[in-house]
């Protein structure tokens, strides 16, 4: 699986790199909301991690024109402020919440979580 992990703090960025390698997925990396978005577009993910509070152009936004390009984009927003920002994220086509800190057990449950979806929706 290919990964897109989006954090303006390199902290985050190798940190959920960490968690993805070890669960054997692809990793690619941006730094803020139009970095994302380009390499949204030359990767294609199948799933993008994302902060919301960064430079130049935030997640919640970055989320919107990812999914205006790609209706089926699957995106995380990573945050521990997520419930604050929760209804937008939504509205922005992100998927999923995750906590800033989350584990491999947390990314898990999510990727579960979002195939139960899938599948309900088939």
């Amino acid at each position: 699986m290919k990964v897109l992990i989006v954090d303006d703090s390199g902290y985050y960025r190798e940190r959920g790199a960490d968690i993805q390698r070890k669960l054997g997925n692809e990793v690619f990396f941006a730094k803020d909301g139009y970095e994302a978005i380009d390499q949204y577009r030359k990767v294609q993910p199948d799933i993008v991690t994302m902060d919301i509070c960064m430079p130049n152009l935030d997640g919640l936004d970055a989320s919107k024109e990812i999914v205006k390009d790609d209706p089926k984009a699957i995106i995380m927003i990573c945050s521990s402020a997520g419930h604050i920002y929760k209804k937008q994220a939504y509205k922005n086509g992100a998927l999923y919440i995750l906590k800033k800190e989350y584990d491999e057990y947390d990314f898990k449950s999510a990727l579960y979580e979002l195939d139960l979806i899938k599948k309900e929706e088939l």
